[in-house]
């Protein structure tokens, strides 16, 4: 019989070619893979700049190319204009107030780094107006800066889209615009001693890095040259936040964060904002509305949404019912791996929009 020193000799030569077979497979796999990316796909990382400018906040340097990919779903490639906006560049105020103009503000779902410029709301806007609305003379501009409320967001009408006289402002909101409209995440509001808000601009303020503009120190980043290592970080990434819904669904018995209670503050600072906006628009002569974006309906912040906007006159076009009257489904308003708006999304949102002018030709009078 063979020796127990043979037979463990034997079977140290059976796991280690049984181990060099499994590193030549995963090498060989991961060269194919490597190979297929490159092949395949333009790029696997996103860029998206950002500079600090007085009374306004973080956004886009003017003139930039900037990338965004989920390494999924999208590879898109844009340019700011010279205003650091990802849009076309505005028309002049001079040809904006001879017009019917429609300025649309928001965070990531206006900015929409997802879709190429020609896809986004306000230009679908402007080219279904043209079509069916060809009287009015409808043009539209856009200001969105993603990781954004309302709350930050005024200054993107104070110092630009006011210039160019819009006879309609949309706001586009957003369930998480609820807590980005907090003190936590602004530095242009704050609250007096008798609990009353007031705008406090800090224009020398450089406010809290976002996630845009923070160093690339996560180990994905350091992965950058294997385009198959970023794309297998997605997936095992994806498969754990998967797995921590499920369990937070279990525990609490919700699906998002976002259903759970609104604090006062957080309404607090909502309605002000609102009022804010509601403020300059009266000033300006400008009519205003809210866009509601598909699934801010079943936000538990929905109903009290909309008895804001109500007090203040203000009409809410709710983007969810649009699409449900089209007999849509409405997953197909954003990407598969990816929340925001896909073209259709965008196209769905321009055609609510279509329709709040069609039914209210007072906006575009005079």
């Amino acid at each position: 019989m063979p020796s127990l020193c043979g037979r463990f000799r034997r079977a140290l030569r059976l796991i280690g070619w049984n181990v060099l077979l499994l590193a030549a497979g995963v090498a060989l796999a991961s060269v194919a893979g490597e190979a297929w990316f490159r092949l395949t796909k333009p790029f696997m990382e996103s860029f998206r700049p950002l500079e600090f400018v007085s009374n306004v906040g973080r956004i886009r340097p003017p003139n930039t190319e900037i990338r965004a990919t989920n390494r999924r779903d999208y590879w898109n490639v844009s340019r700011t204009n010279s205003l650091g906006f990802v849009d076309r560049e505005p028309p002049s105020p001079e040809r904006a107030k001879a017009t019917c103009h429609v300025s649309v503000i928001g965070d990531s779902f206006v900015e929409a780094l997802q879709v190429p410029i020609e896809d986004k709301v306000h230009v679908r806007l402007e080219e279904l107006a043209a079509d069916r609305l060809p009287h009015l003379d409808v043009t539209t501009s856009a200001f969105g800066m993603s990781n954004t409320g309302q709350v930050h967001q005024l200054p993107f009408y104070d110092q630009y889209a006011r210039r160019l006289h819009p006879k309609l402002l949309v706001l586009v909101f957003v369930a998480n615009d609820f807590s980005d409209n907090t003190l936590i995440r602004t530095s242009i509001v704050r609250k007096r001693q008798d609990g009353e808000l007031e705008a406090a601009w800090l224009p020398h303020q450089d406010p809290p890095l976002s996630r845009d503009s923070l160093p690339p120190t996560s180990w994905p980043a350091r992965l950058r040259n294997s385009w198959f290592a970023l794309w297998l970080y997605d997936e095992i990434d994806g498969f754990i936040l998967a797995g921590a819904e499920a369990r937070r669904k279990r525990q609490t018995g919700r699906s998002s964060p976002f259903e759970g209670r609104l604090e006062e503050d957080t309404l607090q600072y909502t309605r002000f904002t609102l009022e804010q906006f509601r403020q300059r628009a009266d000033r300006d002569g400008a009519k205003l509305a809210i866009l509601a974006i598909h699934g801010v309906k079943f936000h538990r912040g929905f109903e009290q949404l909309g008895e804001m906007a109500a007090a203040l006159g203000i009409p809410v076009i709710d983007q969810t019912d649009y699409i449900l009257r089209q007999d849509a489904d409405l997953m197909d308003a954003h990407w598969p791996h990816n929340g925001h708006w896909s073209p259709a999304g965008h196209q769905w949102a321009a055609e609510a929009l279509l329709e709040h002018i069609e039914q209210h030709p007072d906006i575009c009078d005079g």
